[in-house]
């Protein structure tokens, strides 16, 4: 299978907010966020601990409702890339990406491509426990990728690994964005790796709902 193109994205795709409000047991996390993210743009999201990162992503995900605003994704097909990799034990590598590819007829021959594109060529048939960190951190990408997405939600996946080795799949991750075109919020406590990834940037304060909207640093270059 060739190595896809931004053309490959599903259309449409991106992200529109207006006026976006968040509330998280009675604190109002975030107020009257608008913005709009082109295919293949990052948005960085940084914010001490509880100002409302992951709810934020997690609404945009449609996990949690939207109390007030608007969020849309032009039709197109969402997917996250968590903290943790969140792999079935008992299933292979292989197997776990295909469970997220029910929608594909090819779905077996999907996850082995995408395996292949994260260097897993060689330990498909391994499960979780077989793996090391960055192994698992590789198929959960790989997982998150195949579905497809025109929106992709990125919440610290290598905020547990060595500098080294998140720095590789920091890498891995823009370069899979990019060659497909995928909108991305990147969730992120480093200010280093906002900068490195954002082409915009949403630095959240918590209650009361203040936010400072910036471009980032990729558009700046």
């Amino acid at each position: 299978m060739s190595q896809p193109g931004a053309a490959e994205a599903d259309q449409p795709g991106g992200l529109r907010v207006r006026e976006l409000r968040l509330v998280m047991r009675g604190l109002v996390l975030l107020d009257g966020l608008s913005l709009d993210l082109r295919a293949g743009e990052i948005l960085a999201v940084r914010g001490a601990s509880g100002a409302g990162k992951t709810t934020l992503l997690r609404t945009l995900a449609g996990l949690l409702p939207v109390p007030a605003g608007e969020i849309d994704t032009g039709g197109g097909r969402r997917a996250m890339v968590f903290q943790e990799p969140r792999l079935l034990p008992w299933y292979s590598a292989e197997k776990n990406v295909t469970l997220a590819l029910r929608h594909l007829p090819d779905a077996p021959s999907v996850a082995r491509d995408w395996l292949q594109r994260v260097g897993l060529d060689d330990a498909m048939h391994l499960r979780p426990a077989q793996m090391s960190g960055g192994m698992r951190q590789r198929t959960a990408i790989a997982r998150a990728l195949a579905a497809r997405p025109t929106l992709l939600l990125v919440d610290e996946p290598f905020s547990a690994l060595n500098p080294e080795l998140a720095q590789t799949l920091r890498d891995l991750l823009l370069d899979l964005i990019h060659r497909n075109g995928i909108s991305t919020v990147w969730v992120t406590h480093n200010p280093d790796e906002a900068a490195a990834v954002s082409d915009r940037l949403l630095f959240m304060d918590g209650p009361p709902g203040t936010f400072r909207l910036s471009t980032g640093s990729r558009q700046t270059a």
